[in-house]
């Protein structure tokens, strides 16, 4: 059975600081949290259907909320009912396009944010387009039954839930993990969101590339987005394995700007080594 332990880390020496001219600015907000209190106290309108926020002068003393703040929840507000405008005229493909639009114009707006509220922001993101991925087939087996407001509630329920996850694109990590050297396996590796500068891939001869390490997931098939391959072919079967090296490989190399294939012509039970990569191994050797 594949270990899910995560990867050993070996510390090396510490590297120079970073200067503070090069560090990433802390987004800044408008609106302190004493007034985002009172206006989400006298401003916001819960509905079930149609919750909404309404004008800062709704509130009887909204002189109370100051020039800065009423400006930038105003420009929030404007915002909000251009996109709702824009939903009921279906110029909004999904969603996810409104989420993005959301992060480019109050979060992503000539700012830098740090790599840990970048890589949030990142998962969000790759969330939602999975989950409306899998709401857009069941819409399709289900037309008479699908409702989307229905299936907003149910996506941020279950992002409270931590029921669904993705995960981000690689981001530069930071702090005592920076300074690092991680042995993991292929699953070990991919499943802790690292991405390092050098890789050293181990056994770059080994058949198991091919099946993805030494074990596979009981029924992992099963989930995979395009399965129509019946198990018992062999053609199929030597296919998904493809299709599967393939995305580990990509995956692989996103994480990392310089690899090293580490290679022995023999196993470890004195058979020769004919695994999927050799072409890779005899490429770099006799380019």
């Amino acid at each position: 059975m594949r270990s899910r332990q995560g990867p050993y880390i070996f510390p090396s020496p510490p590297s120079p600081p970073i200067p503070p001219l090069l560090r990433p600015l802390s987004p800044s907000s408008d609106i302190d949290p004493v007034r985002a209190g009172l206006i989400a106290d006298r401003c916001f309108c819960p509905d079930s259907e149609n919750p909404r926020l309404l004008r800062a002068n709704t509130f009887a003393r909204w002189d109370r909320l100051g020039y800065r703040a009423t400006t930038a929840y105003e420009e929030i507000v404007d915002w909000i009912e251009e996109q709702r405008s824009q939903q009921q005229q279906h110029l909004l493909a999904s969603p996810v396009v409104l989420i993005d639009r959301a992060i480019q114009k109050f979060l992503l707006k000539g700012r830098h944010l740090p790599y840990n509220q970048l890589a949030a922001l990142r998962e969000l993101v790759e969330t939602a387009v999975h989950y409306w991925e899998i709401d857009g087939r069941r819409r399709l087996n289900e037309p008479a039954t699908y409702s989307q407001p229905a299936a907003i509630a149910q996506f941020i329920q279950l992002l409270r839930r931590g029921t669904v996850t993705a995960n981000p694109f690689p981001v530069r990590t930071a702090g005592l993990s920076s300074r690092a050297i991680a042995l993991a396996t292929i699953f070990q590796y991919r499943a802790s969101r690292r991405a390092h500068k050098y890789h050293f891939w181990l056994d770059a001869g080994s058949p198991l590339w091919l099946s993805g390490g030494a074990a596979t997931l009981f029924a992992a098939p099963l989930f995979l987005q395009k399965h129509p391959w019946h198990p018992n072919q062999a053609e199929d079967v030597q296919f998904a394995n493809e299709q599967r090296l393939r995305r580990i490989l990509l995956d692989l190399l996103s994480r990392c700007s310089y690899l090293y294939l580490c290679h022995s012509e023999l196993a470890a039970n004195g058979q020769e080594q004919a695994g999927p990569l050799l072409p890779l191994v005899y490429a770099s050797i006799f380019p």
